[in-house]
C-alpha cells in the first residue's frame, strides 16, 4: 500500500519509542541543539554556551520546560534514536530507494499548539508511540481523518495537506520522512553492539 503513494492508515510496530528514551535525548546537548531541536513558529529564546560545552546552541533544560507547556516539539535526525527506528528507517529505505530520517515528535497536554493543516516535500510514515491522535488527511476535496492509538501509522505522500492534534496529554510519535530528491546517501544502517 506505501508504494502506491496514496494516504491511507495502518498497523506498525507498537512501543517503538518510549517517554524515557525521550528524556534521555532531551538531556544530551547535541539532541537539542537549535538546528535537531524544532517547535513550530518562531524561538523567542537566546542563550550562549559555556567551558568545555562543545554545543554552544543547546536549549538549556528551562527553556525546553518553559517552550513545553505551551507548543509541541520535535527532534530531528534521530534516524538511529534506537535499534527499533534505525529498522524501520533501513526497511522504507529498501522499499522507495531514497533516504529516510525519523523526527520525533512530543506533546504534553490537549489540543496542543503545532502545525495548523500543511503539506510537506516529503513522504511521510508515521507512527503514534504513545497517547492518542487525531490526524485528517485531505486529497482531491475529500477529506479522511482517524483517532490513532499506539502502533497505528499513518502514510502521508508529499503535497498533500494534513493537520495532526493530540487528543491526550501526554503524545509521542515518531514521523519518517522519506526524501524524493535524488540525493542517493544513505545512513549506515549496522548498529553497533558492544
Amino acid at each position: 500500500m506505501i508504494k502506491s503513494f496514496e494516504p491511507h492508515f495502518g498497523e506498525s510496530k507498537k512501543n517503538l519509542f518510549t517517554f524515557k528514551e525521550l528524556e534521555n535525548l532531551l538531556n544530551l546537548r547535541p539532541f537539542i541543539n537549535d538546528k535537531r531541536f524544532v517547535i513550530p513558529g518562531d524561538s523567542q529564546y537566546n542563550w550562549k554556551g559555556y567551558g568545555w560545552q562543545t554545543e554552544k546552541n543547546a536549549w538549556p533544560i528551562s527553556s525546553i520546560k518553559d517552550v513545553l507547556k505551551t507548543r509541541t516539539a520535535y527532534i530531528r535526525d534521530c534516524g538511529r534514536a534506537n535499534k527499533e527506528i534505525n529498522q524501520i528507517c533501513f526497511e522504507l529505505e529498501k522499499t522507495f530507494e531514497r533516504p529516510v530520517d525519523c523526527h520525533i515528535y512530543f506533546s504534553f497536554k490537549k489540543n496542543m499548539i503545532g502545525f495548523d493543516k500543511h503539506k510537506d516535500l516529503s513522504d511521510n510514515y508515521i507512527v503514534l508511540c504513545q497517547g492518542k491522535l487525531k490526524v485528517e488527511v485531505w486529497e482531491d476535496n475529500k477529506k479522511i481523518e482517524k483517532v490513532m492509538k499506539p502502533g497505528d501509522y499513518v502514510f502521508v505522500p508529499r503535497g498533500i495537506y494534513h493537520r495532526i492534534t493530540p487528543l491526550s496529554n501526554k503524545r509521542l510519535s515518531c514521523s519518517f520522512p522519506i526524501t524524493r530528491t535524488d540525493n542517493k546517501f544513505f545512513d549506515e544502517r549496522e548498529w553497533l553492539t558492544l
